[in-house]
């Protein structure tokens, strides 16, 4: 009995994977983390979607403030726990061990971790994958910029394929009541995310840019920093969910 055709493309193509890095301190509900991570799940171009909590921040005045990385591992286990196709990966901690082994406390405090050294290793590890990076439209705009470590390595690392996610007026003061600034902030952003994808995109085997950019509907101005900072059980429970 002859394979079906598709069952033989399936077979022959590399398992596309959406990775998704974040802090997670803590991961947030629909209107963040889980919206984000919702969307990216229901897209075909993807097999799974892997959420990568940070382990040790790339900026030292930021390590050792963040809650621990197992528990922040835990909670978004807890958050995508429903989402079929979405895991929670420890491989920034494993690239930080492999980094730091043989060495001492204070050789290991100044070990940087970055996002082409976590993709280096994974495209080594599993070569029949197609990785694709997840992130937001201001974090995508630092990183076209030059603003990250290897940026070049890490357009190439991936291909240049990335989803860049864009949260309504993100970056804007529409909520100081600047309406008119906002707007034409927003239309600035706009323009500058859209050059910036088409200079670092290149055109996928069907003739399509590599860099997508998505307006995700359920997107708030949910965000980590904004739960740490409340004690508001009402505002929580909008943030979080349950489990979380």
């Amino acid at each position: 009995m002859l394979a079906h055709p598709q069952r033989i493309m399936n077979q022959l193509r590399k398992r596309r994977v959406c990775l998704f890095g974040t802090s997670a301190d803590p991961p947030t509900g629909i209107g963040g983390h889980l919206g984000i991570a919702k969307y990216l799940a229901s897209m075909d171009a993807f097999d799974e979607v892997r959420i990568l909590p940070v382990y040790s921040h790339m900026f030292g005045n930021k390590r050792g403030k963040q809650a621990p990385f197992e528990t922040r591992v835990e909670m978004c286990t807890l958050l995508i726990k429903n989402v079929p196709k979405v895991t929670v990966s420890e491989v920034e901690r494993i690239c930080f061990e492999k980094a730091a082994a043989g060495l001492n406390e204070e050789q290991k405090s100044k070990v940087r971790v970055g996002t082409a050294d976590i993709l280096a290793m994974l495209t080594t590890n599993e070569p029949n994958v197609e990785f694709t990076w997840a992130l937001g439209a201001d974090t995508f705009l630092d990183l076209a910029s030059g603003k990250w470590r290897r940026t070049d390595e890490v357009f190439e690392l991936v291909g240049h394929r990335m989803v860049v996610f864009k949260r309504l007026f993100e970056g804007t003061d529409l909520g100081k009541g600047k309406i008119n600034d906002g707007k034409k902030y927003e239309q600035d952003h706009d323009n500058l995310l859209r050059e910036s994808a088409e200079k670092w995109s290149k055109l996928d085997e069907d003739g399509n840019p590599t860099i997508r950019i998505v307006s995700i509907p359920s997107l708030t101005d949910a965000s980590s920093s904004t739960v740490r900072k409340t004690s508001d059980e009402i505002k929580l429970r909008e943030l979080l969910t349950d489990d979380v």
